[in-house]
């Protein structure tokens, strides 16, 4: 009984990869498109499938059917691969890091419409980049400028934690809010 359906389990793996005849699979005489590697890019020509065959061994490499009536010649691991990982980077969305920018001297209202973009782009899935950015008279009372970035800081703590302390470079406090875990 185990050995039926290790059977049936193989049978299952091997019908996905017998979907695509390649090579002596491919019989019949009759007029197909195929693509193959040119000199410099891919060639796209109709030609007899016996005469594909033929150049597929000239050049060494495999010839497999995408369709019915379109064939390819290439190396075939090597182009499953690439299928499979193009469909793998297709169905990964990257975050993205938006930037928000800010002065020491920056309104109550102007921080709350900033506050709520910012949530915007969390809920999105993006993580936010806030630059404070300050002015001369401004970095010697740095404590009391860098109140508006907490202040921001605050305002988001419902749905963006900061990922680390802000970092001082030069003129500039950067954090960077990500997302929150929920419970």
């Amino acid at each position: 009984m185990a050995e039926i359906q290790k059977f049936n389990k193989n049978n299952k793996k091997n019908n996905k990869n017998s979907q695509i005849r390649m090579n002596d699979q491919l019989y019949g005489n009759r007029t197909v498109r195929v693509i193959y590697p040119g000199e410099e890019h891919m060639e796209n020509k109709e030609m007899e499938l016996t005469d594909a065959k033929i150049l597929a061994k000239e050049l060494e490499l495999d010839i497999f059917e995408i369709s019915p009536d379109i064939l390819r010649i290439d190396d075939y691991k090597k182009w499953l691969y690439d299928t499979k990982k193009k469909e793998k980077a297709h169905k990964q969305k990257a975050s993205e890091l938006k930037e928000i920018q800010l002065s020491a001297n920056i309104g109550k209202n102007d921080l709350q419409i900033k506050a709520k973009k910012a949530m915007e782009f969390i809920n999105n899935g993006d993580k936010v980049k806030v630059v404070l950015t300050l002015k001369r008279r401004e970095m010697e009372r740095l404590e009391e400028s860098k109140r508006c970035l907490y202040e921001f800081i605050v305002m988001v703590e419902d749905v963006a934690t900061p990922e680390s302390l802000p970092k001082e470079a030069g003129n500039k406090s950067i954090v960077i809010l990500k997302k929150k875990k929920m419970k």
